[in-house]
């Protein structure tokens, strides 16, 4: 079924139930939101697109974007959802590589206006008759998205999602974090990602409410809003989550406190933070879920009821099956690739012989992993991203994990750089608490000499004043070893 279809449910059961607050407070029923988005999906359906074409949306956070993806999705097209911060070049290549012919934005662009294709969303959209009810959702099409990976290690693939594949993840997230009708939710996430998405997709279909945020500015403000509007549910990532127990703890723990539950995804938590959270807020259930776009919300764990377990992403959700190693022998207690098998898996990739990316019809995550003997997953890092030390093999986050304790680390990644004598060697992007010296440098390879085996520790270790990461929160290892040689 359509995922679009769950919100016309929605709507003619809940039509004056508030589904979207804008950031500037205005109030957008289910109603409202239902007849928007049947009026783009008339003005689509007049510029040539038909159930099974592709269109792009590029929009940031907004009621507009909202509109525009049901509408996309009503008219049973496959949406592409490009981030509007993406350059030119990027858009382009989604378009040529799905054959595009339509690509939808809030406006004109300067920097855009060469490629052909282009739907503004109008201001006057009240005047664009609604389509027809009998014409949405037909079930023609069963590819809802095409999400295309970051490109971090390589050229950027098109992950396929069916509806189905939408749909399977909608109950497990439900089911496992107790999502109802009456939660409400501010999200500053990108809902040009899965994560932020997929929530939408939960709201839309239980009928909840949904205040939007573009992105995590002005804390104190979103803050007071979360126990001024009564929100149930925040989600976001690790980064953030730290910025704002860095600075605003006391405003956390007063605001935040009516708070039913806390997802967290994008990146590993380090445990200091997780008790942290934990403490401020001792009724709210905060959870933690590991997956990709491939295989999204594939293990999580509650840690309120696991405390000795905050080092790992939890166990399968349901319906999901993992595995460290190969299909036949699985790993435990031992380091190994992670295998994911489930309803909620991708067929494969746009264009792409997905063949090398599944074992057994296991899909290979390229992530390195352990299980331990109760089933709980630990995520390890990117298979890509081991160090080879002269044979001996690290990861990033066994280094990144200890340097997070030294007290004056306030954030770092660590990459591997060529080295003539052992192949790689381990170096260290430090961003210091106060202003770094030689002294420093020394106290933290001490410490990391008393907690590492020795090819582990760093022989560099570079001061800078902010690691980049993607708005998801992972750090950016390729920019950083560019830097190593400019």
């Amino acid at each position: 079924m359509n995922i679009a279809g769950n919100f016309i449910a929605t709507a003619g059961r809940l039509p004056e139930k508030p589904f979207l607050v804008a950031p500037n407070g205005s109030i957008f029923t289910y109603s409202q939101i239902l007849s928007r988005a049947r009026r783009f999906a008339t003005l689509l359906a007049s510029r040539g697109a038909r159930p099974g074409d592709r269109v792009i949306l590029t929009f940031p956070n907004s009621v507009d974007y909202l509109c525009a993806y049901l509408g996309a999705l009503f008219l049973d097209c496959t949406v592409l959802i490009v981030d509007h911060r993406s350059r030119p070049a990027h858009l382009e290549y989604v378009r040529d590589n799905c054959q595009v012919s339509l690509w939808a934005a809030p406006g004109e662009r300067t920097e855009f206006g060469h490629i052909p294709g282009l739907v503004v969303f109008p201001s006057d959209l009240d005047r664009i008759p609604e389509m027809p009810m009998k014409r949405l959702c037909s079930g023609n099409n069963p590819l809802a998205l095409i999400m295309y990976t970051s490109g971090a290690t390589g050229i950027p693939k098109g992950v396929c999602l069916s509806h189905d594949n939408l749909q399977h993840t909608i109950r497990s997230i439900t089911q496992w974090a107790r999502i109802d009708e009456d939660d409400r939710e501010l999200t500053t996430l990108s809902l040009a990602h899965l994560f932020g998405l997929a929530h939408t997709h939960i709201y839309w279909t239980l009928g909840g409410t949904l205040f939007l945020e573009e992105r995590l500015k002005d804390i104190p403000r979103i803050l007071e809003k979360i126990s001024r509007e009564r929100i149930t549910s925040f989600p976001g990532t690790p980064g953030g989550f730290k910025i704002i127990i860095d600075k605003f703890a006391d405003l956390f723990a007063t605001h935040a406190r009516g708070l039913k539950y806390i997802i967290v995804n994008s990146a590993p938590m380090a445990r200091e933070y997780i008790g942290k959270i934990l403490d401020l807020l001792p009724e709210t259930r905060f959870y933690m879920y590991y997956g990709l776009t491939e295989a999204s919300r594939s293990s999580c764990i509650c840690y309120n009821d696991h405390r000795d377990k905050l080092e790992t992403v939890g166990r399968p959700t349901p319906g999901s099956e993992i595995r460290v190693g190969t299909p036949s022998s699985p790993l435990v207690q031992e380091t190994g690739e992670i295998l994911i098998r489930g309803p909620h898996l991708t067929s494969g990739y746009w264009g792409l012989d997905s063949t090398p990316y599944f074992n057994k019809g296991w899909f290979r995550t390229g992530d390195l992993g352990s299980m331990d003997s109760d089933g709980f997953l630990t995520w390890k890092g990117r298979l890509k991203e081991q160090i080879n030390i002269d044979g001996l093999k690290l990861t990033p986050m066994e280094v990144e994990t200890v340097l997070m304790e030294h007290a004056g680390v306030l954030d770092c990644a660590v990459v591997g750089a060529p080295d003539e004598m052992t192949g790689e060697s381990v170096v260290a992007f430090i961003v210091p608490r106060g202003v770094p010296d030689k002294r420093l440098e020394i106290d933290i390879r001490k410490f990391c000499k008393s907690r590492l085996e020795i090819f582990k520790v760093p022989t560099k270790i570079v001061f800078i004043e902010e690691i980049p990461r993607t708005d998801t929160g992972k750090s950016m290892r390729i920019s950083l070893k560019d830097r190593l040689f400019p």
